[in-house]
């Protein structure tokens, strides 16, 4: 069987459909046909010929004979075909179009009508000639092109496929045979295809919709309330043909006034959805929708009702609230404590629209706990975190999430935490931290420090007990401590969480001076910021560590030369007596390697000098840190090393080849193989254009050069010892006439139009005197 959405379906089939939505009518209660119809064509399930001279025998092979013939034997035969089609598919189904194709093969005189018929026969298990089941019904038909035969010969079954089907049953059998009268004449028999197929256009009503939602909360039969004046509705919808093109309908209506029952159209597949009718909903009123789907020839059942109550009003009254352990607006020292839990009941005092409550405060976990009953109370424990003055805030919450006002409830909450008395620490040095019991029957202390493993230290009759902390390793200047009791029950009292300070006794480093060169020394003064100090131990960037014994006065100085350029960082401790090292004073230098200086008679840099083949002189400096040597590299070319004279300075000679901007890098190198900064030196060559000149254009004019007619040039060379002259026209290769005796060069061009003549010289050194470019007009 093949579907609607399957390609391959033929021009006569896509004819019949767009007819049939053409001409269908609409159901009552329907919108124009939203779908189109759906189409099948089906194979016959079982077919069989008989055969006049083989009665007790079914012919199943070859093809379907029908009417009568003769043998190669000349023995007369007559045949009946008949085709079994499966009507399951249309069960439940709006049958729109049915019909028989029985494609012919051929016929035996062509000069005889057509005299086929086709029958519905009763029900049969062994069809045979002799024992041909009862025709009941004459099938309409055919139809079908002209012509001898065609492949494309239908019978209209529609009324007894529909007859068929409201019976109950679940095949069709036709019998498609020769017409009584002509049947035993040889001239009015034929040759069927064994395959007949029944085509259809029908439609399957849709399935009610499920999975009711408002709000996308699903419709589960329990109350629901909602918010809004216009809640948001959905259905699924489902339909056997598919869900393109499907609509919806939705029905709204007050619960207690079904009259004002609104329907509305929607589109959407398999989603039917909408909201609620503006100005329907009401505050405290009850409300339903329903849906169906509709595919524009047959509509589903409406589903069940989706009923909801709507709430548009928050709670009025904020609600009470009450504690038996932490009174109201409580002072100091306070009641419980923090860690001690404390009932508390809220209560909405009768208002019915209240199932709920809100709460939260410092100190405290919050959150939300139902009602008993609605506009009834509910008690929460709640276990303060924070001494001191704390509150609670509730508010009561109806079925739809409206907050009513809310309640703040204020109390105080005694201390439990110990408290301290935190001494200043200083590294290597040990100290007592005594420690005041405040928990009612505390009997130790928990203590904690930087979140290590608990210390247990026992509290004393005066409730008080002592903890000795030595901090002997430089480390971090503050560290977590946290301190609690807890009573032969075990209960924990609240917490004593602070940080405390160790003075990390880090010396005082100054440096003189700071900034400077590389290879210039640097002083180092330390002073120490404790007493007791015998040495000191200090790096200096990624070296290893130095020890050095202190002054008689605990002070230190050392020098340091750098030999590199950049910042190097200097740490410096001090030791005492009993060994223990100080943290880390921290100073610093920073060394420069400036780049050398770069001057040149020659070629100054600014204004341009010199010229192509002209050779200059550089001279190079190091006026800020001595230098032996120096390397350099002018643009374009490999770096070279030149070795520095007994001042510092080095010269260097240069020839340029072609005018324009020219530059040089140099670098300075110390004795100990120090590089300093890199120096860029630019500097522009001055540029030596020839003279051109020419009869046909002359100075001041006019010009007699015509388009085809040649245009002599005499170039005169301004570069000195310029042996050849190069020349092109714009967009062309440059060509090349030798400089004559007479220091000139002369060439001719014949112009096709106006014209861009480019010109220079050059030197058999190869240096190049730089261009001059000129337009050329000339008439047609």
């Amino acid at each position: 069987m093949r579907s609607s959405g399957r390609p391959g379906r033929t021009a006569r089939t896509g004819v019949l459909v767009a007819a049939l939505i053409g001409s269908l009518a609409v159901v009552p209660g329907t919108a124009a046909a939203a779908q189109s119809p759906n189409w099948a064509t089906q194979n016959s399930t079982k077919w069989l010929s008989t055969d006049s001279r083989t009665p007790d025998v079914a012919v199943t092979t070859g093809d379907a004979r029908v009417g009568s013939w003769r043998d190669a034997e000349g023995k007369h035969h007559i045949a009946k075909s008949y085709f079994t089609f499966d009507l399951t598919r249309f069960t439940g189904t709006q049958l729109f179009t049915a019909s028989i194709r029985t494609p012919e093969l051929a016929a035996n005189d062509c000069a005889k009508p057509r005299a086929t018929e086709v029958w519905v026969v009763e029900p049969s298990d062994a069809i045979t000639w002799a024992n041909q089941p009862r025709e009941v019904v004459r099938v309409a038909g055919p139809t079908g092109p002209d012509g001898c035969t065609t492949p494309w010969l239908n019978w209209n079954v529609l009324d007894v496929v529909k007859q068929a089907v409201a019976e109950g049953r679940t095949s069709l059998t036709v019998a498609v045979r020769v017409a009584e009268e002509f049947q035993g004449d040889v001239a009015y028999g034929r040759t069927h295809n064994a395959f007949a197929v029944l085509n259809t256009t029908f439609n399957t009503p849709p399935a009610t919709p499920t999975n009711l939602q408002v709000e996308h909360q699903p419709c589960t039969g329990e109350p629901m309330y909602f918010a809004g004046t216009r809640p948001f509705v959905s259905a699924r919808a489902s339909d056997p043909d598919g869900t393109y093109g499907l609509d919806g309908r939705l029905a709204f209506w007050p619960v207690d006034a079904p009259d004002r029952r609104v329907e509305v159209r929607t589109q959407g597949g398999d989603r039917v959805t909408g909201w609620f009718p503006e100005g329907m909903i009401q505050d405290g009123g009850t409300y339903a929708f329903a849906a169906r789907a509709e595919d524009g020839f047959a509509n589903s059942e409406w589903s069940a009702p989706c009923v909801f109550t709507s709430d548009l009003t928050a709670p009025a009254k904020a609600p009470t609230v009450t504690s038996t352990v932490y009174r109201e607006d409580g002072g100091p020292p306070g009641d419980g404590g923090d860690g001690i839990p404390g009932d508390f009941t809220f209560s909405a005092d009768g208002d019915q629209d209240v199932v709920a409550f809100d709460y939260s405060g410092p100190g405290i976990q919050g959150g939300r706990v139902a009602a008993d009953q609605p506009g009834g109370s509910a008690t929460v424990t709640v276990t303060p975190t924070t001494d001191g003055p704390v509150s609670i805030q509730v508010s009561g919450i109806d079925r739809v999430g409206y907050r009513s006002p809310a309640r703040t409830y204020r109390y105080w909450v005694r201390s439990t935490a110990p408290s301290v008395e935190m001494p200043l620490f200083e590294i290597g040095e040990p100290r007592d931290v005594v420690l005041t019991a405040t928990q009612p029957g505390a009997t130790a202390f928990v203590y904690q420090l930087d979140g290590g493993a608990e210390q247990t230290v026992p509290v004393g009759e005066d409730g008080t007990g002592r903890v000795t902390l030595v901090f002997p390793e430089p480390g971090p200047n503050s560290h977590h401590f946290l301190v609690w009791t807890v009573d032969a029950t075990g209960f924990k009292s609240g917490a004593y969480d602070q940080h405390l300070y160790v003075d990390q006794a880090q010396p005082w480093v100054d440096v003189d001076p700071w900034w400077g060169v590389v290879g210039e020394k640097r002083v180092f003064t330390v002073s120490p910021n404790r007493t007791g100090v015998v040495s000191y131990v200090y790096r200096i960037g990624g070296e290893p560590e130095v020890s050095v014994p202190a002054a008689p006065d605990g002070s230190l100085t050392f020098e340091y030369t750098p030999t590199v350029a950049g910042e190097v960082t200097v740490l410096v401790a001090s030791v005492n007596g009993a060994g223990i090292r100080s943290g880390w004073g921290e100073s610093g230098v920073y060394a420069d390697a400036p780049a050398p200086t770069v001057t040149s008679a020659e070629y100054p840099g600014y204004p341009e000098g010199g010229g192509p083949g002209v050779t200059g002189t550089f001279t190079f400096s190091s006026p800020y840190l001595p230098v032996v040597s120096y390397r350099y590299a002018f643009a374009g070319g490999a770096e070279q090393a030149v070795p520095a004279g007994d001042e510092g300075t080095a010269s260097v000679q240069w020839t340029p080849t072609n005018p324009g901007f020219h530059s040089v890098r140099v670098r300075g190198v110390t004795a100990t193989g120090v590089e300093t900064d890199e120096a860029y030196f630019s500097f522009r060559v001055k540029a030596f254009p020839p003279a051109v000149t020419s009869p046909q254009f002359p100075d001041g004019g006019p010009s007699t050069a015509k388009v085809g007619q040649p245009v002599e040039f005499t170039v005169t060379p301004a570069l000195p010892g310029s042996h050849e002259v190069l020349w092109s026209i714009a967009f062309t290769p440059p060509q090349v006439v030798p400089v004559g005796p007479d220091g000139k060069a002369t060439f001719t061009y014949t112009p096709l139009g106006s014209f861009q003549l480019t010109v220079s010289s050059r030197t058999p050194g190869g240096a190049v005197s730089g261009d001059v470019t000129r337009s050329y007009y000339v008439q047609p």
